[in-house]
């Protein structure tokens, strides 16, 4: 009998490529379902990218989104849903701060509920629940990988084990006939918090209508707070309690512009990630 693996599709290249090598080279090993979870704050980039993979590669990719229940004491379940019914508006990300308040780095239960919870869900549904689960982070990436953890979890890092880096991921999308058509500090998710300042700030001077949904959550649910909060009022999404308006502000002022590396075949002229440091996301955020 095949093992059961649950191939997480983050949106991002990384995980592109991770599932379609999964899906070329071991389906006599594992039966496997392929999982994308919008948060309806996805760009329309990342929203076409994956179709692209269910067309170009025919990866069966499942869609789904959260379904938050409030009033009840229960985490997100799941609604299937595919490239034309996926939600732009981003009101199912509203959903979860209507009930679990506004996400920042020590609360990120967006990606609990709008990712983590919503694929967990679909999983249980088809019976996959506790099965091996494949995660997209490379081998040079070796922060965002626990091996103890991964184990404990029964996590998989395929690209880790592969020794596959970002330079090898790029060199793959230049050979194919699509590709994501974002730069990568961009990211899958419009403004996530989890962004170094000054993505967060090149991306707000390049795409300012982004932040026009997130001055609005800030100002409609700036005191919705979790249970048992004692912290201060109105909540920020970002770091250091610093609100859109903030950082629109700072972006008028000089700083360093993030440059684009998604396509760098070099690994010579990867030259500015320092300068990142603090970030706790890559081009795509990883729900597991």
């Amino acid at each position: 009998m095949k093992k059961k693996l649950l191939v997480s599709v983050s949106g991002g290249r990384t995980s592109g490529l991770m599932a379609k090598l999964l899906f070329d080279r071991f389906q006599n090993e594992y039966e496997m379902i392929f999982v994308f979870a919008n948060t309806s704050r996805e760009r329309e980039e990342t929203l076409y990218f994956v179709h692209q993979l269910e067309e170009e590669f025919k990866l069966p990719i499942v869609w789904v989104e959260a379904v938050v229940h409030h009033g009840k004491r229960i985490g997100s379940t799941h609604k299937m849903v595919n490239y034309w019914s996926a939600c732009r508006d981003g009101s199912v990300f509203e959903e979860v701060i209507k009930k679990y308040s506004i996400p920042c780095s020590s609360a990120p239960h967006c990606t609990r509920e709008l990712k983590k919870n919503a694929i967990n869900s679909y999983a249980k549904s088809v019976g996959f629940n506790g099965c091996i689960t494949a995660i997209g982070y490379r081998y040079d990436e070796p922060k965002r990988v626990n091996l103890i953890k991964a184990k404990d979890k029964k996590q998989w890092y395929p690209l880790y084990e592969w020794g596959i880096k970002k330079t090898d991921v790029a060199m793959f999308w230049q050979k194919q006939t699509f590709d994501l058509k974002l730069k990568d500090y961009e990211g899958n998710c419009k403004l996530c918090y989890k962004k170094s300042k000054r993505k967060l700030l090149t991306s707000v001077l390049e795409r300012p209508q982004d932040a026009e949904w997130v001055m609005k959550m800030e100002l409609v649910y700036g005191n919705v707070v979790p249970p048992n909060y004692s912290g201060k009022t109105p909540l920020k999404f970002f770091r250091n309690w610093e609100s859109m308006q903030d950082i629109i502000e700072e972006s008028k002022q000089p700083f360093d512009i993030a440059i684009d590396q998604s396509m760098i075949t070099d690994v010579q002229t990867s030259f500015d990630f320092e300068l990142d440091e603090q970030e706790s996301c890559a081009e795509s955020c990883e729900p597991f």
